[in-house]
């Protein structure tokens, strides 16, 4: 049975009550699983960390922003109440219904983001290969986005249990805070995942269009190769840097996400080789080079001074930390921000000395459809 056949009303209500009243909340589902967990924190402030996070942090639900600005922070939420799917105390939602307490903050404002054009995108995805053919960087990643209005019927709630149902391979979460504003997303990509003493990484690259063929079928350009291999070795002198040695590595391999097919290498070892690193390991992969670049610096100047929105939260992470004796943070891609009467989506694509603009363009759309399809589907 489908998440979506199954009506969940009280876990609709709710999301529903937590968006109205601008509560802090996240409802999310792991990949390949049915249970949704929601965590609400409803009687204080989510607190602003720092990407040196310990791993013994009690537990939440963690979002940290592309790039940490004073204005755009890194968060957990603390859940002052855990939800599992439905069962959800309707004296509890009740008593959110009088919750003032955080309406008076004031809710990022859609007026900040303007559509990108095709035309700015070329420009700039040419200037970074006249870059990299100056030796700043090997690889940049360049994202833009898309101002949409909301259908008058749209619900959030609902939106979010299609997802569920369409990317049962994707991290699909919704969550809203106060200064973070309400994201929903399914994203296929996990930054660092600790359960059962293992740590997980992935490098993911390259880009395709699934077109129903077997899924080794696909090839690969020189390109395409080349980015993911740059990836590959980040991730490698990442581990190397923190002496962690022992790993399996498995990939590149052939990964289908939803409508596309990416290059995907798998990294894991044992925690104990972490020891009490995981905030230094965190703050070394992030961002890694499948969003910003590498070497990472200047690819993260020449991204903050060409791009003309601000990313914010997208290509960022989130996901829950020490919750049900796991931690799951994911790169938040494939995903959209949602306003009163519009939404914002993000796509991003990697740019190499051999990247050509035109095909950026599209891979960029490509990945749009993602979210579009499943609204327009809902």
């Amino acid at each position: 049975m489908s998440l979506e056949s199954t009506s969940y009303p009280s876990l609709k209500r709710l999301q529903q009550v937590c968006l109205k009243q601008n509560i802090p909340f996240a409802s999310y589902r792991q990949p390949l699983q049915s249970e949704i967990t929601t965590v609400v924190q409803h009687l204080s402030f989510p607190e602003k960390f720092n990407s040196l996070l310990p791993a013994q942090h009690p537990g939440g639900f963690v979002i940290a922003p592309f790039h940490e600005t004073e204005k755009q922070g890194s968060f957990i939420l603390e859940p002052d109440a855990v939800f599992i799917s439905d069962a959800v105390d309707p004296d509890f939602i009740q008593s959110l219904t009088g919750n003032s307490f955080f309406l008076s903050v004031a809710r990022p404002a859609v007026n900040e983001f303007v559509t990108t054009s095709r035309e700015d995108f070329i420009e700039q995805v040419n200037d970074a290969k006249q870059a990299m053919n100056e030796g700043l960087f090997h690889k940049v990643v360049l994202s833009k986005i898309r101002v949409q209005e909301l259908s008058d019927d749209f619900e959030a709630s609902a939106f979010f249990l299609h997802l569920c149902d369409k990317y049962p391979h994707a991290f699909v979460y919704v969550i809203q805070l106060p200064e973070v504003g309400c994201w929903i997303g399914a994203t296929p990509e996990p930054l660092l995942v600790v359960e059962e003493g293992r740590v997980k990484t992935v490098s993911l690259a390259g880009t395709q269009l699934a077109t129903g063929i077997e899924i080794d079928a696909y090839g690969w350009s020189e390109k395409e190769i080349e980015e993911q291999g740059i990836v590959t070795g980040f991730v490698e002198n990442t581990l190397k840097s923190l002496q962690i040695d022992k790993y399996l590595l498995n990939g590149p391999a052939n990964y289908q996400a939803a409508n596309l097919i990416h290059l995907k290498t798998t990294f894991e070892f044992e925690e104990a080789q972490l020891g009490k690193r995981f905030g230094d390991f965190l703050k070394a992969l992030h961002p890694t080079p499948s969003v910003g670049g590498l070497p990472r610096q200047p690819a993260l100047d020449f991204i903050l001074n060409h791009e003309k929105h601000n990313r914010t939260y997208y290509t960022g992470f989130l996901g829950p930390l020490n919750m049900e004796a796991k931690s799951s943070l994911f790169v938040n891609l494939r995903c959209l921000q949602l306003f009163s009467h519009q939404f914002v989506l993000y796509s991003g694509a990697g740019i190499t000395a051999s990247s050509v603009a035109e095909r950026e363009w599209e891979e960029t759309d490509n990945k749009m459809m993602t979210m579009l399809n499943a609204m327009q589907s809902v």
